[in-house]
């Protein structure tokens, strides 16, 4: 279950982009708190976005250490959570700030420098 052969930094590396994703995601939810007139759907989809990053970021970490390849169905689920919550979350965070700085600008009274 276990791996052998082990990279400790590997795990080190990998673990500081876990424990930074937590920071980010604290920051994040701190700030709605602070300022909820400018938080939201929109900010929550933004947050959502890096929740499902840091599922990413953590069963890429777990890797490093649990041999997934030990069975075929668990290499595959590994792969398949570890990808979805990255590309999921990429996609979330942008569609998320896509959506909240079109509000800010309404918020701010800002217009748009796009002529299309």
């Amino acid at each position: 279950m276990f791996l052998s052969d082990v990279s400790f930094a590997d795990i080190l590396l990998e673990g500081l982009k876990v424990v930074g994703m937590i920071f980010l995601l604290l920051t994040l939810v701190n700030a709605s708190e602070q300022y909820p007139s400018i938080a939201g759907k929109r900010w929550n989809i933004i947050v959502y976005g890096f929740i499902l990053m840091l599922i990413g970021f953590a069963i890429d970490w777990t890797d490093e250490f649990i041999d997934y390849e030990a069975s075929a169905q668990t290499a595959y689920l590994q792969a398949f959570i570890e990808e979805m919550g990255l590309i999921g979350g990429l996609f979330l965070v942008t569609f998320g700030f896509k959506r909240w700085f079109k509000f800010i600008s309404r918020f701010l009274g800002m217009t748009s420098n796009n002529r299309s």
